[in-house]
């Protein structure tokens, strides 16, 4: 079983043969989520997100399913009858209603099954019956269809769980029973609930742990090695261990609570929020923690599961290594990629914060952005790495936050910067930086360099110098989101607005293509051969995801689909012109074959 999560399947690259419609989803492994096991299927569910993840082979590789506009879930629960039908508990936005959403192609599309007044905190499988847990009490179905309130059900219903031929409920901070048709309601404290067989632990983070052996029929206190009062985690698992996590650290016992094993589980993953197992294989724990989705045995020897669920930033390559920077960190994969599990350099220098904003590579030097906080001040840290991307060193510290990094011309490097009224200019390669103040400046997102200046696709509008950023000179009013030189052609310059996109064939005049995008616009990339691509970003909806120009950013059309749909932050062509690759919004990296 070690071997069986230990080996990571490999997914083929994209062939050459032709261009495709379809987007491979290709990792990093970068987001954890609510946890959810039928046969040898897994589904995950982000925290607050709006897709749900499906593994098919335990967690080897993963497939992203599609947007639910509908809510932002919270929790998620697969029928162990029909592997495929899935639940997905949450709330409305606006108007704290609530839904719960049901899937019967493994997660793939959802429609809504319920709708509540109150957010839908939990759902739940068991005894051939579907339940959710809400503020007007406990619903049942069939299957997640045919949904009617409990009479008698407690209110303020947070957790729900079926033990046997019974209901077990956290609702309105303590356990209710529902047995034989008959609801009562115990002075026992919860608002988290788990069972293994007749065994049920109730959790409350300020009430402790409490166990019953008879199904929630008499209760008594868990005690242990531990004296903080806070309960981060308190559970059973498949295997029968109970298990505590509190400020103290983590304890495992074997033996419903009369001895006690403390475990490395807070150093390795930090804080535990839900536990899950394949039933075949109760001893290999699935822990959704801070750090994402783990698998471990042990609780001391961490495997990451992960999904591929990030928030991508940046994208750059360097050398035989294609890196991403997201919201956690950085990651790393050989090319082709070929599994959707890339090395992590989770290390970040004294400070808060772990975002990496940009990325720049050039002759085996591969430059990142790290926006952070340092005491109370947004600090942007560049490191270095001369090994593609394996390890960095901090070469430089700047106030502000960036999402733009470049090379320019000999050892120039321009960091862009917002937050402050500035930008970055280096004359040795990134090593030190020199700030550039300009009051009209309000916060700059993309950087472009050519032989004769720089371009700033500013909040404020489309800048330009042509003395390192001495004296700058604005092109076009309004926000501007990105800015692309053609290499080919420094006259030939295309800078992206919020939903427009201005074209210059001689670098100085702009003409406007009108409302590419309903929706905002983001990166912009060309490939070897002109062609341009675009991002979009859908904050309610579906955007186009991506959508690409075959005349120079005269007319643009539709290039994305349903897998980048959510919105695309950073896009690079590969150097062949044959594979293009799209940085996400929670969605980790998706590529597509051009050819």
């Amino acid at each position: 079983m070690i071997t069986l999560l230990a080996v990571v399947l490999a997914i083929a690259p994209t062939a050459h043969a032709g261009p495709s419609t379809r987007w491979d989803n290709i990792g990093p492994n970068g987001a954890g989520g609510y946890l959810a096991f039928a046969g040898n299927v897994a589904y995950v569910l982000p925290g607050a997100g709006q897709q749900v993840f499906r593994s098919g082979d335990r967690g080897r590789s993963w497939r992203q399913g599609r947007l639910f506009p509908e809510m932002r879930g919270a929790a998620v629960a697969a029928d162990p009858s029909r592997p495929d039908t899935v639940l997905v508990a949450g709330y409305e936005g606006g108007g704290g209603a609530g839904a719960v959403l049901r899937s019967v192609d493994g997660a793939g599309t959802f429609s809504v099954a319920l709708r509540t007044p109150s957010e839908v905190q939990d759902v739940a499988f068991g005894g051939g019956f579907s339940y959710a847990a809400s503020a007007e009490g406990v619903y049942r179905g069939v299957g997640g269809l045919g949904w009617s309130l409990l009479p008698g059900s407690p209110v303020d219903a947070e957790d729900v769980q079926v033990v046997g031929a019974d209901v077990v409920v956290a609702a309105g901070g303590v356990v209710h029973v529902l047995r034989s048709g008959r609801w009562t309601a115990t002075s026992v404290p919860a608002d988290k609930i788990t069972s293994l067989g007749d065994v049920v632990v109730a959790r409350k983070f300020s009430g402790g742990v409490h166990l019953s052996l008879d199904r929630g029929a008499s209760w008594r206190v868990v005690t242990g090695p531990w004296t903080a009062s806070w309960i981060l985690y308190g559970g059973i698992t498949a295997n029968g261990w109970i298990q505590v996590q509190t400020l103290d650290g983590h304890f495992i016992s074997s033996d419903l609570g009369a001895s006690w094993k403390r475990t490395d589980a807070v150093e390795r993953v930090d804080v535990y929020t839900e536990i899950g197992s394949f039933a075949d294989q109760p001893e290999w724990q699935w822990v959704y923690g801070s750090g994402g989705v783990y698998a471990t045995a042990d609780h001391e020897h961490f495997k990451r599961v992960g999904v591929p669920g990030a928030h991508v930033l940046s994208l750059a390559v360097a050398g035989r290594s294609l890196v991403a920077g997201t919201m956690q960190g950085s990651y790393r994969t050989d090319l082709p990629v070929v599994t959707q599990e890339w090395d992590f350099d989770g290390s970040a220098p004294h400070a808060v914060g772990n975002r990496i904003g940009a990325l720049a590579a050039r002759d085996g030097v591969l430059l990142r952005g790290r926006n952070a906080y340092r005491g109370s001040l947004d600090t942007i840290f560049v490191e270095r790495s001369l090994d593609e991307g394996r390890t960095w060193v901090t070469t430089a510290t700047v106030p502000g936050n960036t999402r733009s990094l470049v090379f320019g011309p000999g050892s120039q490097v321009y960091l862009g910067a917002y937050l402050v009224n500035a930008f970055y200019v280096s004359f040795d390669g990134g090593l030190s930086f020199v700030q550039r103040v300009h009051g009209a400046l309000r916060g700059i997102r993309t950087v472009a360099a050519d032989a004769s200046g720089v371009w700033l696709a500013d909040a404020g509008g489309l800048y330009r110098s042509t003395d390192a950023g001495v004296t700058v000179k604005q092109v076009l009013p309004g926000r501007m989101n990105s800015v692309l030189v053609d290499p080919r052609d420094p006259q030939h310059v295309v800078a992206v607005g919020q939903n427009s996109v201005f074209v210059s064939f001689d670098g100085v005049s702009f003409s406007e293509v009108r409302d590419v995008s309903a929706e905002q616009l983001s990166a912009v990339a060309m490939g070897p051969d002109g062609v341009l691509y675009l991002g979009s970003i859908a904050f309610s909806g579906s955007s186009k995801g991506v959508l690409r120009s075959l005349d120079g950013g005269r007319s643009w059309s539709v290039f994305g689909g349903p897998e980048v749909e959510r919105g695309v932050e950073a896009l690079l062509v590969s150097s062949d012109g044959r594979t293009l690759y799209a940085g996400t919004v929670s969605g980790s990296v998706h590529r597509r074959s051009l050819g």
